[in-house]
């Protein structure tokens, strides 16, 4: 009996050990590794995303942003531990072809079973200039003592043994290396550091066995649509099932909604009322399955390599060979987007004369670490439109120029230093230049961690009419209104122009994104909301207000309430004032010398006529400027008032009051009741509806897991017994004691 046992238990063994490897991509859990080590990462995330579906939206998801074909130069690294890994230049060729005819739709295996499939207009060379501007293979090689590298990026890194990335900007950077673990690949997505940037692969996964003999590759992963698939992440592709159940999207239109990955090739497998498509390259079939992309997928991948997307250099790029031919214009006689050489007589796009918005031009010259500079344009709205950042491959010193086509709007330019030195001059003589149409917009090289300017583009109004030349305030036509339909002169005294409590909502304010919102606690001033800002991420840490008429005033006066936070020495907020055409700082509060954490202060700025321009469409906006470690700053009590003749105001300055509370939020962490049978009623310190939650036992085991959606929470499937709730608030972690009866 013992001995019959042993055989039935080895019989599993074997046949456990004879089934197929299945395909394993590890790039959601890098993301979520690389979430930890960048706290902003998942905001620059949201932004490209927002700027993804407002790019197909203008466009229309038939248009698939198209126009022209994106050649994209490559630089593979290999790292090997052994000669199998060192594989070929001809196994890596091999890559590339499969790469161009998969992007391009010319893959033999090519059918039409969907019609959503297209051809991406996206291929792919070897680059064959370096960064320095020498010839290149496009390849690069090192010997290691390392067997496998895991999913870290240590690969990305020469300081860990790795090979850090070409310039980023200019080049997919591709990393062959045994991963270990039986991961095939993973990729970064857009958003992430350009340090990390690029695709990792196993080299058995890299390369196609269709296309050569003597290559390392395993099957049924040996036809090279790991780096396929794996591209198509670094282009802004989710999994096409978007790793969730039917109710979680990929992002994509015309891609059937499926509840989980497809393995082997089962193309008649139905999830979630549909029928999966198990031949797109992002699910998780064989190789020999994947043959298409869609057209919604074509248009994500274009968007962010469009202008004003965050991949838009490497579409520019010419380190493929040379600079490439200039595109056909009027003057020669060839209708703009006629590739052929010939006249197309009126029957393709009129000619378009060069930049159709505005043309601005930022040249950069670095200082001894390149590496640590990034910059990045938002919209007043909070859309990115462009950003880049840089690796060790841009030699020291160097400059490097960027030119943007950008429409009328209003934006801050942020360039930012790692290290917190900017870029010049103790590691270097380096400087910045933003200029645009009517000429230089900033320029600059020493500041800290980062240094934000405000601008717009388009046409300034004119002056407005004002009291004094006998036109009412207001009218534009230059003839006296008689006070009937504009507004009347101002003639003295003091006008409250605006009051924020924040009790009902935001009062005129805009949320500028993931670092501010409307907070309900004791760190407000007055009644129990106020508007909380954090961080350093630009307008996305910023309240700003309706636009205001202030012509006709001789002074504005704007006065508020604030409670600081976890503020470190010299970290620090500001007040902009928005005059018609620029955003300018007006006052700056910092940590250590204007306030300490732990008590309410007022403020108040006043603003002279003398000095600044008071404008029909005046803004204020109050920007938080510290360090991305849950550093806030609550504000209260906004009054903006508009003076003429010298009426009554208050002192320009800042006043501490009383103090407040300390520390953690947990004291505006409301959880009721604290022994419960069933629900507990959570009443978080804001509305932030989505924090993670999870509940402890007293051994420190984690019990229960998930989000709150509406406040509530029930805990009627626990045993008894006294247990610990953690909500992590955004930065901030929370916990409380409750009893289950």
């Amino acid at each position: 009996m013992k001995k019959n046992f042993t055989l039935l238990l080895l019989s599993f063994l074997f046949v456990g050990m004879s089934f197929a490897q299945e395909r394993d991509c590890s790039t959601m859990e890098n993301l979520e590794y690389r979430k930890q080590l960048d706290p902003q990462l998942e905001a620059r995330m949201q932004q490209i995303e927002d700027f993804t579906r407002q790019r197909i939206q203008e466009l229309g998801p038939q248009e698939s942003i198209t126009g022209n074909i994106i050649t994209i130069p490559v630089v593979v690294h290999v790292i090997y531990n052994n000669s199998q890994e060192n594989i070929s230049d001809a196994q890596i060729q091999s890559q590339l072809d499969v790469l161009n005819e998969d992007f391009r739709r010319t893959n033999a295996d090519a059918d039409n079973r969907w019609s959503q499939a297209v051809d991406t207009e996206i291929q792919f060379c070897l680059a064959t200039v370096d960064p320095n501007g020498n010839a290149t293979t496009g390849i690069t090689r090192k010997s290691s003592t390392r067997t496998a590298w895991g999913t870290n990026d240590a690969m990305k890194s020469t300081a860990q043994g790795g090979v850090s990335p070409w310039n980023t900007s200019e080049y997919l950077n591709m990393w062959v290396c045994n991963i270990g673990g039986g991961i095939l690949g993973y990729a970064q997505f857009p958003g992430g550091s350009a340090a990390t940037d690029g695709v990792v692969m196993s080299p058995q996964y890299f390369g196609s066995s269709a296309k050569g003999s003597g290559f390392y590759l395993s099957a049924p992963f040996d036809l090279g649509r790991t780096t396929t698939h794996e591209v198509g992440h670094y282009l802004n592709l989710r999994h096409i099932w978007g790793d969730g159940g039917c109710g979680v999207d990929d992002f994509v239109s015309d891609t059937p909604t499926s509840d989980g990955p497809n393995y082997g090739c089962d193309t008649t497998h139905v999830s979630c009322a549909s029928t999966d498509m198990v031949q797109n390259y992002m699910d998780y079939s064989d190789d020999s399955c994947m043959n298409l992309y869609t057209a919604g997928q074509k248009a994500r991948m274009r968007a962010v390599l469009d202008v004003g997307g965050v991949r838009r250099s490497l579409a520019l790029s010419d380190k493929c060979g040379g600079t490439p031919p200039p595109a056909p214009t009027c003057n020669d006689g060839i209708q703009n987007g006629d590739e052929t050489g010939v006249d197309c007589g009126g029957s393709c796009a009129p000619c378009q004369s060069g930049c159709s918005d505005n043309e601005v031009t930022l040249t950069i010259t670095f200082d001894n670490y390149p590496e640590e500079t990034s910059w990045a344009i938002v919209t007043d709205g909070g859309t990115t439109v462009a950003s880049e950042s840089y690796s060790a491959s841009n030699p020291d010193g160097s400059t490097v120029t960027e030119t943007l086509c950008l429409p009328n709007d209003c934006y801050t330019f942020t360039i930012n230093d790692a290290y917190g030195d900017g870029i010049c001059c103790t590691y270097g003589s380096g400087s910045y230049t933003l200029t645009g149409p009517d000429g230089q917009i900033v320029s600059g090289g020493s500041f800290t961690s980062s240094e934000a300017t405000d601008f717009c583009l388009g046409s300034t109004p004119p002056p407005a009419p004002t009291c004094d030349d006998g036109i009412q305030n207001g009218d534009e036509t230059g003839i006296d209104c008689g006070g009937s339909s504009c507004a009347p002169c101002q003639t003295g005294g003091t006008t409250v122009l605006h009051e924020g409590f924040f009790e009902t909502g935001l009062d005129g304010w805009t949320d500028g994104g993931s670092d501010c919102y409307r907070y309900r606690g004791s760190r407000s001033y007055e009644g129990d909301y106020s508007i909380r800002l954090r961080d350093n991420s630009g307008t996305a840490s910023a309240m700003t207000s309706e636009t205001f008429d202030l012509r006709g005033f001789d002074q504005v006066e704007f006065t508020f309430y604030f409670y600081p936070n976890s503020m470190e020495n010299g970290e620090d907020f500001w007040v902009r004032y928005y005059n018609g055409s620029s955003w300018s700082t007006v006052a700056t509060y910092a940590s250590g010398s204007s306030f300490t954490n732990g008590s309410f202060y007022t403020a108040t700025v006043t603003l002279d006529s003398s000095n600044v321009n008071f404008a029909s469409n005046s803004r204020f906006r109050v920007q938080c400027d510290a360090s991305a470690n849950a550093d806030q700053v609550y504000i209260d009590q906004v009054t903006i008032t508009g003076i003429n003749g010298g009426g009554a105001r208050a002192a320009d300055g800042i006043q501490a009051l009383r103090s407040g509370p300390q520390g953690s939020i947990a004291g505006d962490f409301l959880m009721t009741p604290t022994v419960t049978r069933g629900d507990i009623t959570i009443n978080l310190a804001s509305y932030n509806v989505n924090s993670a939650y999870r509940i402890l036992n007293l051994m420190g085991q984690t019990v229960k897991t998930g989000n709150l959606k509406d406040g509530r929470l029930n805990v009627s499937e626990l045993k008894s017994g006294v247990y610990l709730l953690e909500v992590t608030d955004e930065e901030e972690k929370i916990i409380q004691k409750f009893v289950k009866q």
